[in-house]
């Protein structure tokens, strides 16, 4: 009898567990995201000030986003993108350089993303995904530079 009781257990408590992983990946990342400069790290890379990040659209087939920021110098800079998650590179419109982006879907949640040059040359890769309440967004990954290669994370988190 204990051992069919540890089993039934045993039994809801993967059933809740995968629940409770599906629900994470079921988040939206729709919403606005504040970035928080103390959890985040760059590496050689300058950290940029402030950044506001507004995602506008979050499917399975198509991601749309508005990147509000300063940089370390104080510059203001806007960036946008609205497109594809199937891997192929589309158009980061924006003030800064002319670069374009493709994203790929992981399955359980979250994407790949690659930066491209409009020559070809990637120099940027990573993932980004949703925490499993979804109020926490981590994009993180490698940027090669002049400088050579250096790891960031960028953490932000829901506004209300």
């Amino acid at each position: 009898m204990r051992t069919k009781l540890w089993a039934i257990l045993l039994v809801v408590f993967w059933f809740s567990a995968a629940a409770c992983i599906v629900s994470a990946s079921d988040h939206s990342a729709v919403g606005t995201w504040k970035l928080d400069t103390g959890k985040s790290s760059y590496g050689t890379l300058p950290a940029p000030k402030y950044e506001q990040l507004v995602i506008t659209t979050d499917t399975p087939e198509t991601l749309a986003w508005k990147l509000t920021g300063a940089g370390a110098d104080g510059k203001t800079f806007t960036m946008s993108f609205d497109g594809p998650t199937n891997g192929t590179f589309q158009p980061i419109v924006g003030s800064l350089a002319d670069h374009e982006i493709s994203y790929t879907r992981i399955p359980g949640g979250g994407v790949t993303f690659s930066v491209r040059t409009k020559t070809g040359y990637v120099f940027e890769t990573g993932t980004s995904h949703l925490s499993a309440d979804g109020n926490t967004l981590t994009r993180s990954g490698t940027v090669q530079g002049r400088e050579g290669k250096t790891e960031f994370v960028s953490v932000y988190t829901r506004e209300p």
